[in-house]
């Protein structure tokens, strides 16, 4: 019976591993672009646990080197101090200097990493806007791009780099003690493997299960908070704030207590290395001792190789913690992905069919709703607007007016029915034909918290300030620009919050 749950416990750790997998390819594909700095960075810090190996081994030998040599004047006058000096100078030297670069190296790699990502994550939520983001909160998809990419910084900092340096670490030691020993570097690599590989895997299962549940209560903290913030008059106004405290306090407290499963886990982790250390280092030296007792070893190289096993353990003590949290990685992963493998609701051709040579617009028996199990907001709708027609189509709240212009725009497609612009089906435009051809100004229309002329800027780039000043003329909005103290270069405010409901209007309309 044991067998066969244990058995099972195998199977279900592959299967979580195999999915692990599977939500982090896609990122790693994406660290392609940095591989020199990612490699340059595994080589610097490889070399400073080396160094730091080299340090502690050979001064370990030349302090038992020296104190054999003085037993008697003899020895000790032909003992050479000095070669054994330079080698303490040059490892402590290149352990600090390799430890340093080490660290702006893969620093600046996973800055590098997450810019590419962030903008690999944008692209691809892009053309999902509005029709399949609207099912999301605004702050959870903030949440997304920022705290849910920045957790992916683990994959290299914590886990891939750390990996591959205890690897070659691990080579390199048992190689290096295998010359003085078959018996030390044998028990030397199995308490290595235990350290480096069993101790993370256990890690790791055991804070899969919080780690996820650290992604998701944190999301659900930052979207208390940034909603509470942005709402904060109406809970005043309503008397619901203290609802709204309450709430955060309640998840900040589910929170704590995750964290403080995750910091006892982690102590356990770092408990067990620091034993597996000592042990590794007593049972080397106690081959050894029979070694030297047989005079297969001198007891200055018995002291090269104790310390040579106790300092390479430096390389895996941050393992345990790095797949501690591969849970919290792969639920940010998983998060970030649930939007990029969601598919477009319109698809756009990548070249246009014929041009346009009137710019008439016509609906042709038009159904449209917003969900399937939703009632339908348009229902065989015919409508005809001719070129340079200024038409204005009238409602009761919910008829469906915006929902018109948010077909014509091609947020989203007809249900049934076809929507023709000179002619021509919408469905055969390209995007930036479409978006050239036809604008709206909706109710909603977003400001970013910036100056009017960076506002401005983001329809046309390269526009000067006569084209800019063209543009609000037009819209009716030169001369009360014109009335402000620093003019183009105020600020608008949050969402556009220091104007008033026609001015930002106006302004998006510019």
């Amino acid at each position: 019976m044991l067998d066969v749950h244990l058995f099972k416990i195998i199977i279900v750790k592959i299967q979580y591993n195999e999915k692990m997998l599977k939500n982090l390819i896609p990122f790693i594909r994406q660290f392609r672009p940095h591989c020199r700095w990612m490699g340059l960075g595994i080589l610097l810090g490889w070399l400073a646990v080396m160094a730091s190996v080299g340090l502690l081994a050979l001064s370990g030998w030349f302090i038992s080197a020296a104190a054999f040599a003085g037993l008697s004047l003899g020895t000790a006058y032909l003992f050479n101090f000095f070669f054994p000096s330079i080698g303490v100078r040059l490892f402590a030297f290149t352990r600090t200097l390799a430890r340093y670069a080490e660290r702006i190296v893969t620093h600046d790699a996973t800055f590098r990493m997450l810019a590419t990502l962030r903008l690999w994550f944008y692209r691809k939520i892009e053309p999902l806007a509005p029709a399949r983001l609207m099912q999301y909160r605004s702050t959870d998809i903030l949440n997304r791009i920022v705290a849910d990419i920045e957790t992916l910084d683990n994959l290299y900092v914590r886990v891939l780099s750390p990996s591959v340096t205890a690897s070659l670490t691990i080579i390199a030691v048992v190689l290096f003690l295998a010359v003085f020993d078959i018996w030390i570097a044998g028990t030397a690599l199995l308490f290595l493997l235990i350290s480096g590989i069993a101790l993370p895997l256990a890690a790791a299962g055991a804070g899969a299960d919080m780690g996820r549940q650290l992604t998701i209560s944190t999301a659900k903290i930052r979207i208390l908070a940034v909603e509470g913030i942005q709402g904060l008059s109406e809970l005043m106004v309503f008397g619901a704030w203290k609802k709204q405290v309450n709430t955060l306090e309640k998840e900040s407290d589910a929170l704590i207590h995750i964290q403080g499963q995750m910091s006892h886990i982690r102590g356990l982790s770092l408990a067990g290395a620091t034993l597996l250390t000592g042990m590794a280092t007593l049972a080397c030296l106690y081959i050894g001792v029979h070694q030297v007792g047989r005079g297969m070893l001198d007891g200055a190289n018995l002291a090269l190789v104790g310390f040579a096993v106790l300092a390479s353990f430096e390389a895996l003590s941050p393992l345990p913690a790095a797949y501690q949290y591969l849970g919290q990685t792969k639920e940010a992963a998983g998060r970030l992905l649930e939007l990029v493998d969601a598919p477009p609701v319109v698809l756009f051709p990548d070249v246009s069919g014929a041009p346009i040579e009137r710019y008439n617009i016509h609906f042709k028996n038009v159904n449209f709703h917003y969900g399937n199990s939703d009632p339908w907001v348009l229902e065989g709708v015919d409508l005809r607007i001719e070129q340079g027609q200024r038409v204005a189509i009238l409602g009761e709240t919910g008829a469906g007016k915006s929902t018109l212009f948010n077909l014509l725009v091609r947020f989203w497609n007809p249900v049934k029915g076809s929507i023709h612009v000179g002619g021509h089906d919408l469905k055969t435009f390209a995007e930036s034909d479409l978006r050239r051809t036809i604008g709206v100004v909706s109710q909603q229309a977003h400001l970013f918290h910036t100056t009017l002329r960076k506002n401005l800027l983001l329809a046309r780039p390269e526009a000067d300030e006569t084209a800019l000043k063209s543009a609000l003329e037009k819209a009716q909005l030169l001369d009360w620009v014109e009335t402000l103290p620093q003019g183009l270069d105020s600020w608008i405010g949050e969402g556009g919050s220091g104007l008033s409901g026609g001015q930002a209007r106006r302004l998006s309309l510019a």
